[in-house]
């Protein structure tokens, strides 16, 4: 009789079975945080009209949470990004919001995509779901890896695709004090992730969120200038999306 091979857990499965247990908890929090965004207060949307000329930029995200926390319409990241990317390129911007909500990874792969069938470019800014729920490295590598499959190909043209890094959670307000170091090796390890599997796509740019503690953008240990989070956040993301536009064109 042969004797069974014994099964060797490591330690990233046995974190994996623990989080698994406590997701139950964990989509309550999220539930919160999307609550959050869901019922805040938000500035005007600008005019759906877009111009024939304009750049179409797909964002695959959270539109919502891109706006979140000022009541400025020209203070939000989206708005700044194109702002910033209409000034240098000399014509038009428009973005095409492809999901509503604060999606997950796998909700995101899932999702239909058929808005983005002629975009110029796409921007892809998820992770604030899965940090909460603390989703897998190997899980979100592998539903990134698809996703991108997906986004580069909208339509029958391919696109570039910038991945934007998830932002310092740990540091919003809005964060549970006593989940902030959970939180934060969470963002550094799915933006670790992320960062591998666009080197070895290499058909992707990876735009990893500025550091809050650099020079004047320091912003004390809670990011709590929502003003200066999208300010600092559109500044990274900009010139990147704007030499993406430049390649394409």
């Amino acid at each position: 009789m042969t004797e069974r091979p014994r099964v060797s857990l490591t330690a990233e499965r046995l974190g994996e079975l623990f989080w698994a247990g406590l997701r139950p908890v964990l989509r309550l929090r999220l539930a919160y945080f999307r609550h959050l965004v869901r019922t805040a207060n938000y500035p005007p949307r600008a005019s759906d009209a877009v111009d024939p000329t304009a750049d179409r930029v797909g964002y695959l995200g959270s539109a919502a949470a891109a706006r979140f926390g000022v009541l400025d319409e020209n203070l939000t990241t989206l708005n700044r990004v194109a702002s910033e990317v209409s000034a240098s390129r000399g014509r038009p911007f428009a973005w095409v919001e492809v999901a509503p909500g604060v999606l997950t990874i796998r909700d995101a792969v899932d999702a239909p995509s058929a808005s983005l069938a002629d975009v110029d470019a796409i921007v892809v800014a998820l992770g604030f779901s899965d940090v909460l729920l603390m989703t897998s490295a190997r899980s979100w590598s592998r539903d990134l890896d698809r996703l991108l499959d997906r986004a580069r190909r909208p339509g029958g043209v391919l696109s570039p695709v910038l991945v934007a890094g998830i932002p310092p959670m740990h540091r919003f307000r809005q964060a549970s004090r006593l989940g902030r170091s959970r939180i934060r090796r969470q963002v550094a390890r799915l933006n670790a992730s992320t960062e591998v599997v666009v080197r070895l796509r290499g058909d992707c740019v990876f735009v990893p969120f500025p550091d809050p503690d650099e020079g004047s953008a320091r912003l004390g240990f809670e990011l709590y200038s929502w003003a200066r989070v999208h300010r600092s956040w559109a500044a990274a993301l900009s010139p990147e999306l704007g030499h993406l536009l430049d390649e394409q064109a």
